[in-house]
């Protein structure tokens, strides 16, 4: 894949992306390591992303040496100087995270057609047999499941659900302390296909630093159950059923 990396910036601009893990380390793109940032070696953090045309939409590649899957922050300055510079401003500029499976970006999903197998997370990345709530096994060794219908990564139905989906919070992911869990995805099946068909997922979202959904997801009228997993850290764990 290409150009992960994209922002609106006025035209003519010289504009980069940061890379940082989820230790705050940067992407060095001459040595191929993260290390703690550090002010004099600001010219080998800067990744490019080249203006596309004169539309002030610039783009970039993710490095496709970072193979570690994760979730990784991604900063936009507009170079002032003859190299890029620590002291270098975003202007406005607004970054995101990219979630990477070690050789694609795992969101968007490649392919929104019914049933498709091109979801970049990979089955390496999602190892392990998920217990229901009710131990009914599920296996999710091949991978996570693709969006059954709808737009790619939302869902496709009119009604829009959240973390207050039920009541306040009630579908909020939180670990055993209490605190949010961020990075979260939230795989939305109707009740009646889970646990027996995690192929079939409605909608998807993802949580925010305090466990509450960064966008809704959208279903149609029916019965569910949110499903809620973090590669390498939380879950899957599975919310009671709800309706809408």
């Amino acid at each position: 894949m290409a150009k992960e990396l994209k922002t609106p910036f006025v035209s003519g601009a010289t504009v980069y992306a940061v890379i940082l893990n989820a230790a705050g380390q940067t992407w060095r793109t001459d040595s191929g390591v993260f290390e703690s940032p550090v002010s004099g070696d600001w010219a080998q953090y800067a990744t490019a992303a080249t203006e596309q045309s004169t539309t002030g939409i610039y783009e970039g590649n993710f490095p496709a040496a970072i193979t570690v899957a994760g979730a990784y922050h991604v900063l936009f300055r507009q170079q002032t100087g003859s190299s890029p510079a620590s002291t270098d401003p975003s202007n406005g500029m607004i970054g995101g995270t990219i979630y990477w499976t070690g050789a694609a970006e795992s969101f968007p999903l490649a392919s929104n057609a019914a049933n498709a197998t091109s979801v970049a997370m990979s089955g390496s990345n999602v190892n392990g047999n998920v217990t229901q709530w009710n131990s009914t096994a599920v296996s999710l060794n091949g991978g996570l499941p693709s969006v059954s219908s709808g737009n790619a990564g939302t869902g496709g139905g009119p009604i829009a659900i959240n973390q207050n989906t039920g009541g306040t919070d009630n579908l909020r992911y939180v670990d055993g302390n209490g605190n949010g869990v961020e990075e979260a995805q939230v795989l939305i099946y109707l009740a009646t296909n889970w646990p027996a068909q995690p192929d079939l997922v409605q909608a998807t979202a993802v949580t925010g630093s305090d466990g509450r959904w960064v966008s809704p997801a959208f279903v149609q009228s029916g019965t569910y159950v949110a499903v809620f997993t973090k590669v390498g850290a939380d879950g899957p764990d599975v919310s009671p059923a709800f309706s809408v």
